[in-house]
């Protein structure tokens, strides 16, 4: 009996090119199922994530602000150009969302999504 093995070959990775290192956000592939948690990436280096099933609000002001509720605890996003992003998270195709420089806000397009500022506040009550 002969047995033959078909391994299927993995697919190159995907290394970010210089446009997407300063993307404020990723957005889920087409062929892939929803995201099922948020990333929240600080410019410290920290972070956060929090599962979609948990995301209860979210709050786009056009003055360039989007807050996110997941359950007791609240996201808030400050930058420029963020209903795309806005969209994005509230169809669970958005990944992660991270901070970004001030270096990188001038080399972005003036169209472009871009994140001045990401704070958490933790165990929210309800009012």
């Amino acid at each position: 009996m002969n047995v033959h093995r078909f391994v299927k070959a993995l697919p190159p990775r995907h290394e970010p090119d210089a446009e997407e290192a300063f993307d404020a956000f990723q957005e889920a592939r087409s062929q892939s199922r929803e995201a099922l948690m948020l990333d929240i990436r600080l410019a410290s280096g920290r972070i956060v994530g929090f599962p979609y099933s948990s995301l209860r609000k979210t709050d786009y002001l056009p003055t360039g602000t989007i807050v996110l509720r997941f359950d007791k605890d609240e996201v808030t996003a400050e930058g420029k150009n963020l209903l795309r992003l806005r969209e994005l998270i509230s169809e669970h195709r958005a990944r992660f969302i991270q901070e970004g420089t001030d270096i990188e806000r001038g080399l972005k397009d003036e169209d472009a999504v871009h994140i001045d500022r990401i704070e958490i506040t933790e165990g929210i009550e309800e009012l």
